[in-house]
């Protein structure tokens, strides 16, 4: 075989791996959570970008908070879909019950570092007032929609 000929064929074979790589990703964007968490899927369809999301959650006399923003302090696409797992150990305090969670989220608009008191500036926080109730399970995904704008506020909804 010539080395003109073993080019094409190695570009070939390599178009086709990245050609799979793409059509398997694109097939695989289920999230399935270990038995001892579950998987919030967090879907954008906000008119703009996001600096942050912090949920507040209880699950009974529990209350807990998180966040999530970009590591690079970029904001988050307003088409995201964001994977966020709550594990029983770090997430629930060890719950084994967490068939009464509630889950508030506020919008924060522009990127502002991540803190621990959930402190922003009024002016690009906007509180979902509605929260999401759940009858969660471990092991289990719930589908979340959060939809809306700066101007007329968001909302959150759980996908049946």
């Amino acid at each position: 075989m010539n080395q003109k000929k073993a080019r094409k064929i190695i570009a070939v074979v390599i178009a086709a791996v990245f050609i799979a790589s793409f059509a398997l990703y694109g097939c695989n964007k289920t999230y399935k959570p270990a038995d001892d968490e579950i998987a919030l899927q967090i879907t954008l369809d906000t008119k703009e970008d996001v600096g942050l999301i912090v949920y507040d959650y209880s699950v009974g006399e529990n209350e807990f908070s998180g966040g999530i923003s970009n590591a690079d302090k970029s904001l988050i696409n307003h088409n995201d879909v964001i994977i966020q797992p709550l594990n029983k150990q770090q997430d629930f305090n060890n719950s084994s019950d967490i068939e009464d969670l509630t889950i508030k989220f506020t919008i924060v608009t522009e990127y502002v570092d991540p803190n621990y008191d959930n402190i922003y500036p009024e002016e690009y926080t906007k509180v979902i007032e509605t929260p999401i109730a759940l009858n969660a399970h471990y092991g289990e995904s719930y589908f979340i929609t959060i939809s809306g704008d700066q101007t007329n506020g968001y909302q959150a909804f759980l996908e049946e």
